[in-house]
């Protein structure tokens, strides 16, 4: 998946961490953010599970309602959950903040695990998060912007997915471990490259301005 990069700027000589952020997807492909935020307070709740705060009730309540993403950085992406929760269906309850994304000219998809959510009592209690593998217990979700609908990525949902390309639904719903997680996520990855290869999906803009 292509990432568009986008670089931050020098704002004097000691170094800053300046967030940019975004309110419609055109400034999102085009990486001109409305605003950027020098030295807000970033609370990393769990690699999937951003907040971004300042300190400020008036620019707090822009962030979480007005902004749909961020960039830190010069390369990763965060989608507001809030964003979703607004405008689009489906499996959005359980998101919370912000949350890296991925996204080209025609697929998206976005990274979560919450707070407390797939954690044993040890890791809650302790905070010991160090010896989690985020990567065994991370959710993907697809954004499916034609039917303005968000989907958590699962073994039914996959194979609704596949549909699309029937050679991959085949394949996938005859793999005899198909609910196994990389298993699943393999076949995903499959989707998100031929969709974006498809000319027949549309771009997100087109479906975003109709």
């Amino acid at each position: 998946m292509a990432i568009s990069p986008f670089h931050a700027i020098a704002v004097d000589e000691e170094p800053h961490d300046t967030v940019y952020f975004y309110n419609t997807w055109e400034e999102i492909f085009f990486e001109k953010p409305a605003i950027g935020l020098v030295d807000p307070y970033i609370y990393l709740l769990t690699p999937y599970q951003i907040a971004v705060e300042t300190g400020s009730d008036d620019v707090d309540f822009a962030i979480n309602k007005r902004h749909i993403a961020a960039t830190l950085g010069d390369s990763i992406w965060l989608i507001n959950s809030q964003y979703l929760k607004r405008d689009f269906k489906g499996d959005t309850k359980k998101l919370s903040d912000f949350m890296p994304f991925f996204f080209s000219d025609r697929v998206a998809y976005v990274m979560y695990v919450g707070e407390n959510e797939n954690l044993n009592w040890k890791n809650i209690i302790f905070g010991d998060r160090m010896e989690i593998d985020f990567d065994d217990i991370v959710d993907y979700y697809y954004i499916d912007f034609q039917n303005k609908e968000v989907i958590k990525i699962t073994p039914s949902s996959l194979s609704d997915l596949l549909e699309d390309y029937h050679d991959l639904q085949m394949r996938y719903e005859g793999m005899k471990d198909y609910k196994k997680r990389d298993i699943m996520m393999d076949y995903f990855f499959k989707y998100i490259d031929r969709a974006q290869q498809d000319c027949m999906k549309p771009y997100i803009l087109d479906v975003m301005n109709p």
